[in-house]
Order: structure tokens, then sequence, then C-alpha cells
């Protein structure tokens, strides 16, 4: 990565906030969320807001602990501040100095006690609280971090291929997730992105089934729920394996699910939505006659966050796809008292092919 690509795709991220801005009229943007102000900045300590204003200047409030870190990897001018009082006198001490009529703030990411002090001290000023401004831009992903999600995924599967040989019959779930979550930085990565899920035998009909001290017997199946951060970025990959052989109707349910994705992925192209891409999914698990066992969304997007694309003001279903959004289709079937399956890939959409950045293979079911 060169400084003046980071430079030039930062700017351009900023304009497009820009462009967001100018519907509220507003003087500044006021951003608590860390993966929000470190799209902005490059900066990825865990203690920051950041004010944008209406011509791009930024001001980035921190403490004493980050000085170094934001002087080595702010991208661009901006000007870091230290603070020295609280967090609601150090941001009013800027609005003032700006003279800022008309902040809009992140509704999602500042309590309602520190919306009201702000409000009360800087009296000047209106207020208006938004929703996901900067994660409308952050849908789309740019070439620094197509990469990044690349060599998330890479480092992701790479992982996953090196602890296949510990599922077998005797070996516990949270062994097999401490030595994947270990991995993901022996192997490059910043680690996991979220509890890894290792669930097994009944538990696999958990769709959210963390590892725990159960003990995998032969006849199992597996789900592995999985994903290892990189410079900021996480991958989001599921895949479902047997231990030996399994009941008829899971190696069925497994057949069905592959399917679903598979219709599910071809959908994931420009123009549609995200519910097209649920549709496709979910009308096929309905036909096989276990729709009712299919309760969950088919995916979600990714990128600094594991989830985006998923919270009130910007739900998956209702987005239009657009080249360069990062995605996943990850359909699933949950017999309880029996097992379940899910896979999951990370797609790229891209016109009308979409891509599948997490290849590996799934078309049978590994039998281990």
């Amino acid at each position: 990565m060169t400084d003046s690509l980071l430079l030039t795709l930062t700017q351009a991220r900023i304009n497009k906030v820009l462009e967001l801005m100018k519907q509220y009229n507003a003087d500044a943007f006021l951003i608590f969320n860390q993966a929000n102000y470190r799209y902005l900045t490059n900066f990825t300590g865990e203690e920051a807001q950041l004010i944008l204003t209406n011509s791009g200047d930024r001001y980035l409030l921190s403490d004493s602990r980050f000085a170094g870190q934001i002087k080595a990897q702010a991208s661009g001018e901006l000007t870091a501040i230290m603070k020295q009082t609280s967090e609601v006198n150090e941001i009013s001490r800027v609005l003032k100095k700006l003279a800022v009529k008309k902040l809009i703030v992140e509704g999602e990411f500042i309590s309602a006690t520190e919306f009201s002090e702000l409000e009360e001290a800087n009296p000047d000023c209106q207020f208006v609280l938004v929703e996901e401004l900067v994660e409308q831009v952050r849908n789309v992903k740019d070439e620094l971090e197509l990469q990044a999600l690349q060599k998330a995924i890479s480092i992701s599967l790479e992982s996953f291929k090196e602890i296949l040989p510990m599922i077998k019959p005797g070996a516990v779930e949270r062994d097999i997730a401490a030595k994947l979550d270990y991995l993901f930085k022996l192997n490059g990565g910043d680690g996991p992105s979220f509890e890894t899920i290792i669930a097994s035998g009944v538990r696999s009909s958990w769709a959210h089934g963390v590892a725990s001290d159960k003990v995998i017997e032969q006849g199992d199946l597996v789900v592995c729920d999985f994903g290892s951060f990189y410079d900021g970025y996480t991958a989001d990959i599921t895949r479902t394996v047997a231990v030996g052989n399994v009941d008829v109707e899971l190696e069925k349910i497994y057949k069905i699910v592959h399917e679903a994705q598979r219709r599910g992925i071809e959908a994931a192209v420009v123009g549609n939505t995200g519910s097209d891409v649920d549709k496709a999914a979910r009308d096929y698990i309905s036909e096989q006659g276990y729709g009712k066992y299919f309760g969950h969304g088919i995916g979600h997007g990714i990128g600094l966050e594991i989830y985006e694309l998923c919270m009130p003001a910007l739900p998956f279903k209702k987005q239009k796809l657009v080249n360069n959004m990062a995605i996943t289709v990850e359909p699933g079937i949950y017999l309880p008292e029996k097992g379940g399956v899910r896979i999951e890939d990370d797609i790229l959409v891209n016109g009308e092919s979409p891509e599948t950045m997490s290849s590996f293979k799934k078309d049978e079911l590994i039998h281990l």
C-alpha cells in the first residue's frame, strides 16, 4: 500500500460523505463509531471522536495515549486534539471555535445523556441525529478495502484447513475453536472478528452455537463459522463437515442448502436487492419442504465491521446491490434434536457475475 494511494482514497471517502451531508445543510458532522472515524482518517485507536466540517476539515479528538499513533497513522491533514477535560467540554470547545450552528450526530453511537449535555452546553447550535451516513459510503468497497478483505479471507481459510484434522471423535469443540483463533494470528491475521462457532451433533442445529465443552462424536455434523480480521477488515465463512457417516436426512439437507446457496449467489447481481438474494435461496428450501427450518436472513455486508447492511436504517433486504459491495450468502437448515447445516461465503457484487471470494470445497459434504 502506498501513502499516495491511501491519501487519494481517503479523500474520495471524505468527499462522498460530504455529498451526503449536504442534504442536512449542516456545518459539521460528529462521528463516534470507531469503524467510521477509522475509515475517514486511517487512525485505528479505540478512543476518539471525529468532527468533519462541511468544507472537509477534520478534527480528531483523542487523548495522549494515542498521540504518537495518530501522528503515524492519520492520512492527510487533520487537527489532532488531545482531550484534557470531559468529552462534552472538548467537543463543545471545537464547535464554538468553528462557530457551528447546525451539527449532525451519529444517533446510534451517542447516549441520551451525552446528547442532552451537548445540547445544554451549546444552546446556539442545532443538533440533528442521523443514522448510518458514513456506512452508506462504506457499503461500496474501494481498492484498498478489497485487498484487505481478500487477505482476511485467505488467512481464515488457510487456518480452517489446518484445524480440519482436529475434528474427530473425542475432540472438544472449545479446543478446536481456540486453535483456529490462534492460527488466525499465526497466519498473519489480527485475530477472530467474532466468537468462533464450532457446533457439533445436535448443537449444529443452533444457528449461533459458539464452541462449548461438548465432545465431538462419530456421526456428528459440525458447523464451523469463523473469520479473521486483517488490517481492520473481516472475513465471515461457514462450512459444515461430517465426522464419519451421518444420518441420511442430514446428507439430504446438506445438498439442499448447497443448492440454495448457489441460487442465492446467482441472484447477487447489480440491480437486485438483498430480498431477491434471500428469495432465491429461501424459495428453494421451502420447495424442498424445509422452509420452517430456515429462520434467519440470507446474509449481510462485511467490511470494517462483521455486520454491515443489517441495521434498521440500511437493511440488507431493502438495499439495491451495486458493484463492489461485499456481502455474505448463508442459507441454513436446522433440524431440532437432529442437527443442522449452514454454508456461508463472502461474495463480491460484480455486475452480472457475482464473485465468490471465499472459495473452498463445498460441493459435497466433507467426511472426516
